[in-house]
Order: structure tokens, then C-alpha cells, then sequence
């Protein structure tokens, strides 16, 4: 009696141990940054002006083009605004914190950002193919 006792809990604690492990696994966040807003110190350094997304007056963003999408897979299928913004400075840094300032201002809508470079790449790509 003693020994089935003992392989019982010994059962449990092998089942316990393994579902905890794949329920912390399939839940567990990846290392992605958490978006939250810009706090009112942080907002003072990010403006706009027509088109151009500035921090300290230095120009880090064009607005590109506004669109809708949807996403009939989705078990809800909504539509979604989706702000799309051209990065024209070189600072990773100002990426991620342009993504906040944009949050901020939009906590709604989807935000894209793409780099200038990537444009450069593609019409030196085009002009060689003439």
C-alpha cells in the first residue's frame, strides 16, 4: 500500500511539474517591449508639424499614408486604422520611442514605421534595371 502511495505522488508531482512548465512556456511574453504612453516629461521632447513627426525640433519621421485593414481570420473580424510613417533619421533609439509619442497621440489605430534607407535600396535597385 505504502508503495503505491509513494509512485502516486510521485505520478502527481511528475503531471504538476509538467503542466506548469508547458502552461509557463505557452503563456509566457516574449521579450518584445510593453507599449505604454509617454508621460508628460517624456511628451515635451516630441512634436509635429504638417507631415513630420520632430523630437527636439529634429526631424525623425514623414506621416507616409493612413489605411484600413482587416482581418477576416480573426475570431472578430473589425476593421482597423493603421498609421504608416517613414523613418528619416539614422537613430535607433528614436524608433521605439517614436512608436510611444505616436501611441500617445493614436492608442487606437495600428502604427507601422519604415526606414528611409529601405526606399534608397530599392529605387538604386530600379535605376539599374534602365
Amino acid at each position: 500500500m505504502r508503495n503505491k502511495l509513494i509512485k502516486g505522488l510521485i505520478a502527481l508531482a511528475v503531471i504538476t511539474v509538467t503542466v506548469t512548465v508547458i502552461f509557463t512556456t505557452t503563456t509566457s511574453t516574449t521579450n518584445e517591449p510593453r507599449i505604454e504612453k509617454l508621460n508628460t516629461n517624456e511628451l515635451k521632447e516630441w512634436s509635429n508639424r504638417n507631415d513630420t513627426i520632430l523630437r527636439n525640433n529634429k526631424p525623425v519621421a514623414i506621416f507616409e499614408h493612413y489605411e484600413y485593414e482587416v482581418n477576416p481570420n480573426h475570431r472578430r473580424p473589425n476593421i482597423h486604422a493603421e498609421l504608416c510613417f517613414i523613418q528619416v533619421d539614422n537613430d535607433p533609439d528614436n524608433t521605439f520611442a517614436m512608436i510611444r509619442y505616436i501611441y500617445t497621440l493614436h492608442p487606437s489605430s495600428k502604427i507601422q514605421v519604415e526606414f528611409k534607407d529601405q526606399y534608397d535600396r530599392i529605387d538604386l535597385w530600379k535605376s539599374k534595371m534602365n
